[in-house]
C-alpha cells in the first residue's frame, strides 16, 4: 500500500510509500490502475529520427520502394533528403513521405518510435 496527493482536479501528483507530515494523503493499493499510470507514463513520442532509422522503418512496413521514388520524383524533396541530417515529424519532406504511404497519425508515431529503435 503507498500514500497519493491529489490535485484540485483529482489528479496524482504525488506518490509515497509512508505518510508524510503536513500533506493530505489518501491510501491507495501499489497496483491501483491510476498509481501504476502515475508511476509508469508512456515515453514521449519522438519528434524526430535519423534517415537511416526512417528508411529501415518505411522498409520494415514495406513502402521504401514508393517513398524512395517518390523523393526521386521531385527534385526538391530529394535535395532536402540528401541535405538534412536529422528527419523532423513536423517537415513538409516527411509529412510528404507519410502522404504517399498512407499512414494515419497513431501509425506515424509508431513509425517514428521504430525508426529510432533501429539505429
Amino acid at each position: 500500500m503507498g500514500f497519493i496527493e491529489r490535485n484540485d482536479a483529482g489528479i496524482i501528483v504525488g506518490w509515497f510509500g509512508c505518510l508524510q507530515p503536513d500533506r493530505a494523503l489518501e491510501q491507495v493499493a501499489d497496483d491501483d490502475p491510476a498509481v501504476l499510470a502515475f508511476l509508469n507514463p508512456p515515453a514521449p513520442l519522438p519528434a524526430s529520427c535519423t534517415k537511416l532509422g526512417l528508411k529501415r522503418a518505411f522498409d520494415e512496413l514495406g513502402t521504401w520502394a514508393a517513398v524512395k521514388a517518390a523523393i526521386a520524383a521531385d527534385a526538391n524533396a530529394q535535395e532536402e533528403w540528401d541535405l538534412a541530417t536529422e528527419i523532423r515529424r513536423a517537415d513538409p519532406l516527411v509529412q510528404h513521405m507519410i502522404t504517399i504511404v498512407g499512414l494515419t497519425d497513431p501509425e506515424v508515431d509508431q513509425l517514428l518510435i521504430r525508426a529510432n529503435a533501429l539505429v
